[in-house]
């Protein structure tokens, strides 16, 4: 099974700052025109994250505006560090702006969607932008759309606040997760083909790893990894005994430092437990106490989590008051060099960042970490 976040902050109206490309969408099409202030959205075209310190102290940059409010957020990074940002609402009919930010620069436009957004990803040529109906691809030097694909159906129904499509670029595909009722199925798009979404997998919860592999809880509660080779490899059964107070069900989070993290949530308040699996042999790794509010990325600086307790978790941290709290972690849960944010909503990676709700001016802001 998959558990989804809900990420909340006030909303207001946004203000324009210079265009990356100007994108209109009528009737399902698309045309992109360079616009008269463009911005590059690559930092560095085919270049990775420059590597950081695996160690020590860990700080917070000064924070970009993303100008826009919204209930909700989606956010995305390219493997050059570049982060996409939009309002996350796929069932409104009204347009929708997806914004970029390179390296500190200021947010610029990336794309205009002709309806409300669901997800976001990103690879080192093309941005991707997911709505309820469509799949849409940019190339990202020329702003060009070079991709158009029919959603996977989603359900949006009776579905409240959950996140019901995510996207990961990776292996070379774009991975589209759809979530509907306890299942989530995973679908592989090639960018460079025409050919509609292929379903590679139907599961209980599932995962995406930077190389393309998914991993998933199979229908017998198996853990299982699907290589992008189509070779399987079967882990150890994971937790399915329901205790009537939503507990002692394990639900497949992430991928990180070579592990998959699996948390099981103890069914009453916020405590859960986490069990991290080696991602080639699926072997049980580490055991931890934690939070279902806890999240965790993949970074260029190793794995980090994000916790919202602020103070009572980054301790003496600055700045004096967090609202949330990002540290190191290791795959046995163990946590160090708390870096105190702002009421944050996701971390990002593998530039290590976080998008923060700005309380004062009712929109969001990007924090980069170093």
């Amino acid at each position: 099974m998959s558990a989804g976040f809900v990420l909340a902050a006030c909303a207001s109206s946004p203000s324009t700052p210079p265009s990356a490309t100007a994108t209109t969408h009528q009737g399902g099409a698309a045309t992109t025109t360079p616009a008269a202030s463009s911005t590059s959205t690559t930092a560095a075209a085919g270049s990775g994250v420059s590597p950081l310190p695996t160690s020590g102290p860990l700080q917070a940059d000064a924070p970009i505006a993303l100008p826009f409010g919204a209930d909700r957020v989606t956010a995305a990074e390219s493997p050059d560090g570049a982060v996409f940002a939009a309002p996350q609402d796929p069932t409104s009919p009204a347009p929708s702006i997806a914004w970029v930010v390179d390296g500190n620069g200021p947010a610029a436009i990336a794309e205009h969607a002709g309806t409300g957004i669901a997800a976001l990803a990103a690879d080192a040529a093309n941005f991707y932008v997911a709505t309820y109906s469509v799949l849409y691809a940019y190339n990202r030097s020329s702003g060009n759309q070079v991709g158009q694909w029919n959603m996977p159906r989603v359900n949006a129904a009776n579905s409240s606040d959950e996140n019901l499509v995510s996207l990961a670029a990776a292996g070379g595909g774009v991975l589209i997760s759809v979530t509907q009722g306890n299942t989530v199925s995973v679908y592989r798009v090639v960018p460079s083909s025409s050919a509609g979404p292929r379903m590679v997998v139907r599961s209980l919860g599932a995962a995406i790893g930077s190389d393309g592999s998914v991993y998933y809880e199979r229908g017998d509660h198996r853990l299982v990894a699907l290589r992008p080779s189509g070779a399987n490899a079967i882990g150890p059964l994971l937790a399915d005994r329901p205790n009537g107070l939503g507990g002692g069900v394990q639900y497949v989070n992430v991928v990180a430092a070579g592990a998959v993290w699996v948390s099981e949530p103890a069914g009453q308040g916020l405590d859960a437990a986490y069990t991290t699996y080696d991602t080639g042999t699926l072997a049980a790794v580490g055991r931890y106490g934690g939070s279902v509010t806890s999240s965790v990325a993949d970074t260029a600086a190793g794995p980090l989590v994000l916790e919202p307790g602020g103070a009572a978790v980054c301790g003496q941290a600055a700045p004096a008051s967090p609202a949330s709290c990002v540290l190191r972690i290791d795959e046995h849960g163990a946590t160090s060099d708390p870096v105190g944010v702002g009421a944050a909503v996701t971390l990002l990676g593998p530039a290590p960042a976080v998008i923060e709700s700005d309380t004062s001016t009712g929109q969001f802001d990007l924090v980069r970490l170093s």
